[in-house]
């Protein structure tokens, strides 16, 4: 699934607004007065988001968001790589990010032991 990652000023169209409060967890307000949003697109439609906080050297990901059809293909790993890439050419180092794993594995998938 190819994801295209791009940043984001605010205020979002209603269209995009209303679409980012789909995912899970939904993407709301900047958590920090410093935030970048990032948002994965894919055909057209956002399927992923992301806010990257923090200092130039020293930004965190977090608040990350992901449609619901998508989990379980890896695309919050895409879409954390592909903001860490963005973020360092703009020459801002990403020092961490929330463990979003579980966002990004299919429930469907989980077995029982």
């Amino acid at each position: 699934m190819p994801l295209i990652a791009k940043a984001h000023n605010l205020p979002l169209d209603a269209d995009v607004a209303e679409r980012l409060a789909r995912l899970q967890p939904p993407v709301s307000a900047p958590p920090t007065s410093d935030a970048t949003l990032y948002i994965g697109w894919f055909n057209t439609k956002p399927i992923a988001a992301v806010w990257a906080c923090g200092g130039n050297d020293a930004r965190t990901l977090s608040g990350f968001g992901i449609h619901a059809a998508t989990r379980g293909r890896s695309v919050l790993a895409q879409l954390a790589d592909a903001v860490r890439k963005q973020e360092n050419e703009l020459g801002h180092r990403v020092l961490s990010s929330d463990d979003f794993a579980a966002l990004d594995t299919d429930p469907a998938a989980k077995t029982s032991a």
